[in-house]
């Protein structure tokens, strides 16, 4: 390769913490496979193959400014907590952890400490070393941003006037004169989609695995037995041989937490468990949102109307030992649970049960948008669009859908900024990019989005999303519980069931 022919030299400068924070509300797993791999979306920015030299651009100087004291909670249960429980981490990550990671893809890491109240000092350091290297002895052709700070605006223009090529990231929000100033656009989908190369985060450290550690627990078939026997002991104890198969789903996990780690014992999900024992003892009835576990043997199915709602939990928790560990301090909460040896755990007296933490129905649907985000995550449909789904709240799903209803017909180029500012009058923060998903799955349900909705408007749109999430979940091998598409059907609908 002669002199001319060899890729343009770059200088790269990246605002971990914005970076950072912009990839969270994306995907968590995208926010974190960004600090855990930076060797990996750096191949891809200067388009190298495997072990292959640059292709686009030699990034000579690369520089990463970040707060070491900042920090990011990840929620318990969810992937990236899952897989930091893999390498015995806590669920808080201290953006100082990544600092090694930087440091063997050759960055310098710079520590941005904070300044003021929640603004750190790294873009006044980044724009004095953007400054400097306009004198480097070596001419930089191109400068690479990873920012969305519009603050570096002055630093773009002071760049253009010295003839040198301008490479930001930005997200879908970024200021107008911000992206005009630069020379190439990376979106923040892009980045998060094709940089980080759609990797799960199970395989985000493939180059260097750990081990899972030993499991301890009971095997399937084990739990599966003690399960059954604890279900016929809390109905034999019950007067009315009925229990509720949503109370016993918050229950159970808490008996025995084995049961979410091994997929209700590899039933899939609760009721599927039951249905398996093929025992009249352990019969089901009702519709999915208000199912009924009863022993058939004692009586018949309890009436909806007349089900005693005193039932709702076991009135005394059988005694079985089922594996457990003590309760974590506080202080021990937020960090991932070590294996512990097993041993029998006292149970509550019968006078006094354990009141399951039940979520308020916001609160679920909301639950159910980011379970449906984590399972969909890194997929496509046959067209090869990603399957994004924004974790909306139940507010914001609640205005979009009729907004959306009142605006057909639309075009989606042209209605997705104009109903993101509708959004942002009324206080909600949705970006156009986020509407633009929400149309791709109404259009995965075929509603044509050239046409008027029809007199059903919002109900229609909202039945159309519920069910598209739910059959593309399926065709992915994903199973959801009853409860879990209760209150999908839940947040589709803006919070409030369906009627």
């Amino acid at each position: 390769m002669t002199p001319q022919e060899q890729p343009p030299r770059a200088a790269l400068y990246v605002d971990f913490d914005n970076v950072f924070m912009a990839l969270l509300r994306w995907d968590e797993r995208a926010a974190y496979a960004f600090g855990e791999r930076p060797d990996a979306w750096l191949a891809w920015l200067e388009g190298r193959g495997e072990s292959g030299p640059p292709a686009t651009r030699r990034t000579l100087v690369r520089r990463c400014y970040l707060n070491p004291g900042g920090y990011h909670d990840f929620q318990p249960g969810r992937p990236v907590a899952r897989y930091r429980a893999t390498r015995d981490l806590r669920n808080r990550a201290y953006f100082s952890e990544f600092r090694a990671n930087f440091v063997q893809a050759g960055f310098d890491v710079v520590d941005c400490p904070p300044v003021a109240w929640l603004k750190n000092s790294a873009d006044m350091k980044m724009a004095l070393d953007i400054r400097e290297a306009l004198d480097h002895r070596t001419r930089f052709d191109e400068f690479v941003l990873l920012s969305g700070d519009s603050d570096f605006l002055p630093a773009l223009a002071r760049l253009r006037a010295h003839d040198r090529r301008i490479t930001i990231l930005a997200q879908d929000t970024a200021k107008a004169a911000y992206l005009a100033a630069a020379d190439l656009v990376v979106g923040l989908d892009e980045f998060a989609h094709e940089g980080m190369g759609n990797l799960p985060i199970a395989q985000v450290s493939a180059a260097a695995p750990t081990p899972a550690p030993p499991q301890r627990g009971p095997d399937a078939a084990d739990l599966r037995g003690q399960v059954l026997a604890w279900l016929r002991d809390a109905l034999a104890r019950s007067p009315a041989g009925a229990l509720r198969l949503a109370d016993l789903g918050q229950t159970l996990p808490r008996t025995f937490p084995a049961l979410r780690q091994t997929d209700y014992a590899g039933a899939g999900s609760l009721g599927a468990l039951i249905e398996s024992a093929q025992d009249p003892r352990l019969s089901l009835s009702g519709p999915p949102a208000r199912r009924w576990v009863f022993d058939a043997e004692r009586g018949g199915a309890p009436a909806e109307e007349t089900a005693p709602e005193a039932e709702a939990e076991p009135a005394a928790v059988p005694q079985v030992e089922a594996p457990q560990v003590e309760a974590p301090s506080v202080e021990e909460a937020s960090a991932p649970a070590a294996v512990a040896e097993e041993r029998p755990t006292p149970q509550p007296p019968a006078s006094e049960p354990s009141a399951p933490d039940e979520l308020t129905p916001e609160a679920a649907a909301m639950e159910a948008a980011l379970l449906l985000r984590d399972l969909l995550w890194g997929s496509r449909d046959p067209k090869g669009l990603p399957h994004d789904l924004p974790a909306f709240t139940p507010a914001e799903i609640g205005f979009l859908l009729p907004a959306i209803a009142a605006a057909l017909p639309l075009e989606p180029v042209s209605a997705a900024p104009e109903l993101a500012e509708a959004a942002a009058a009324q206080g909600l923060y949705i970006s156009a990019r986020e509407v633009t998903a929400l149309l791709r799955w109404l259009m995965r349900g075929y509603v044509k989005l050239h046409e008027p909705v029809g007199p059903e408007g919002t109900a229609r749109l909202a039945r159309v999303l519920y069910a598209t999430l739910l059959n593309t979940t399926r065709g992915l091998g994903e199973k959801l519980s009853e409860v879990e598409m209760e209150a999908l059907r839940a947040w589709a609908h803006g919070g409030v069931p369906a009627g």
